[in-house]
Parts: structure tokens; sequence; C-alpha cells
């Protein structure tokens, strides 16, 4: 006589199969999200690095003119630059020891603020004489 026992195939996940699933991913976003946002900055860091070297450029080209600042920069807004307009804001001073200073300042609010090689001021330079502060940034 044989049995009639019923031989169905089962599929989908057990509950513990689903919570180790979750608890790998959660170690994996645990680990990641850091680095991605950090490589995010230093992506945007590196775009506005850029950008002060165009402006530099710009008013090199301009020394005749001595060094015409409204053709590069414009209320903290840099008009040929490819940094983001709310991440960092762009100014041009003079000063006795240098003729030109560029300064670009991380807005706060965003996650520039939270560079790790900017300072707490949040401010990268470079002057006329080619003096970049800070230097880890600029590696």
């Amino acid at each position: 006589m044989k049995c009639k026992a019923s031989h169905q195939i089962q599929s989908g996940l057990t509950l513990i199969e689903l919570l180790i699933t979750l608890a790998i991913l959660g170690v994996l976003s645990a680990v990641a999200y850091p680095t991605y946002t950090q490589h995010t900055r230093e992506a945007y860091r590196m775009i506005a690095l850029g950008d002060m070297l165009e402006m530099q450029l710009e008013l090199e080209r301009s020394y005749s003119a001595g060094y015409d600042f409204t053709r590069v920069i414009s209320n903290g807004r840099c008009f040929a630059c490819e940094s983001e307009w709310d991440r960092y804001q762009f100014k041009v001073v003079s000063s006795a020891d240098a003729a030109y200073t560029i300064i670009a300042l991380a807005q706060a609010g965003t996650k520039q603020t939270q560079d790790t090689c900017l300072k707490k001021e949040g401010v990268m330079t470079i002057d006329s004489n080619g003096i970049a502060l800070p230097e880890a940034c600029w590696k």
C-alpha cells in the first residue's frame, strides 16, 4: 500500500533567512554610506579647487588691467566655475602680501563643512604667489 504523502515544494524565504539578509544589508550600508559621502565631498572639493585655479588663470590674464575681479566673480558667485553655487562661495581680496587671494568658503548647511581636509572655518585659499592653504586639500 502506498502512502499518500503530499510532496509540495516550498518556495519563498523563511523568517530567519529574511533576517539574515536584512542584517547583511544593514552592515554593508553602515560601511558603504560614510565612504560614499566622503567621496562625494572630496569630488566637490576637487571641482572647487579646479575652479579656483581657473579664476587664478583669468586674473593673471587680466594683469595689465590691474587684476579685474569683476570679470571672474560677483557676489560670491564665479561666472566660469563648475562648482554648485550652494556648496562654495568664492571671493577675491587684495592685500599687502599678495596682489590677490582667491577664497573658497564651504557654505553652512552643506556637507562640505564636514570635509575632513578643511579646517573648522571651511576655507580654502590660493594667492597670487601660488601659496595654497590648507596644504592637505591641494594634494
